[in-house]
């Protein structure tokens, strides 16, 4: 069963929407997005630049952080691609989280500010993401690295890592996908029953954001739903998934395809936990601290 505060912040979020308003599809959509592109885009807190060293670059126009610790060599240098179905920048819980993952954890974290939709697209995203990695691999100087992310994140991660895998940069040495988006069609018939329960997600939501997203690219290509392409020869994968998270079926069929990746499912959780604050959020941080060092070593 989950923790108290999990449980308390699952009810608040089905309650009052404040997620599912974001992700729900309809006219109401697209104003959604057009309305974030009118504010100021989400940065890492006051808090962890006091804290961490944060450094702010550029690439292909687009916005690079990257937080390490001040005190240490980093234990693990990470490549990090945010979640917001492809259409939403970073939010603060994401800050949060890598800001956690840097000074508890010792991660050299960078996170890139990918271009969204609708003014991009899958192919066009993917490739923009490609050339970052080439360009952020050429800069470790041989350092091996781990990469990761969250929902779209993590389908992000995945199209890249397959590609990275065909000779597009060198491979990063593990990967780890947070409730990963792997799949842009939500047809699993799972998907229905999981809808009323998770806080953050739904159906017309995921179903519009990878509509617009794959834009002229078929919703199985590779690129828009990685679920589809080849995961042989991919390095050592930690995945996780929610019991009340839509997107749990595609981490079930990964994990089903693929017995070898490790995959690390709990009851009643909601879309995204292992990036929150709860009893449960910490650890599986902590495991992916400890699978990201192990997999630099």
């Amino acid at each position: 069963m989950p923790s108290m505060i999990a449980r308390i912040a699952a009810v608040v979020l089905r309650t009052t929407g404040i997620y599912r308003k974001l992700f729900t599809g309809g006219p109401q959509f697209q104003a959604n997005i057009a309305k974030s592109r009118a504010q100021p885009t989400p940065a890492p807190s006051a808090k962890a630049r006091g804290s961490l060293n944060v450094a702010q670059t550029e690439f292909g126009g687009r916005t690079i952080w990257t937080l390490a610790p001040r005190d240490r060599e980093p234990t693990a240098h990470i490549l990090f691609w945010h979640g917001g179905g492809y259409v939403y920048p970073a939010a603060a819980v994401h800050w949060d989280f890598l800001a956690h993952m840097a000074k508890v954890h010792g991660w050299s974290v960078t996170a890139p500010l990918y271009p969204l939709a609708p003014e991009s697209n899958a192919h066009a995203t993917t490739q923009w993401a490609m050339d970052f990695t080439r360009s952020y691999v050429e800069g470790l100087n041989g350092k091996p690295y781990v990469m990761g992310g969250d929902s779209a994140g993590g389908g992000l991660t995945a199209a890249v890592a397959q590609s990275s895998r065909d000779g597009v940069a060198a491979a990063a040495q593990a990967l780890i996908l947070i409730c990963p988006w792997l799949n842009l069609d939500p047809v699993h018939p799972e998907q229905a029953q999981i809808e009323p329960r998770d806080g953050i997600l739904t159906i017309s939501g995921i179903t519009d954001a990878g509509r617009v997203y794959a834009a002229d690219l078929p919703i199985n290509d590779p690129r828009c739903s990685p679920l589809f392409g080849n995961w042989d020869g991919l390095p050592p994968i930690l995945a996780f998934g929610g019991g009340d998270d839509l997107l749990v079926t595609d981490a079930r069929a990964l994990k089903a395809r693929h017995p070898a990746v490790v995959y690390r499912e709990l009851a009643g959780m909601l879309h995204d936990w292992p990036i929150f604050t709860f009893r449960e959020s910490r650890a599986a941080q902590a495991e992916m601290a400890a699978f990201a060092a192990s997999a630099v070593t």
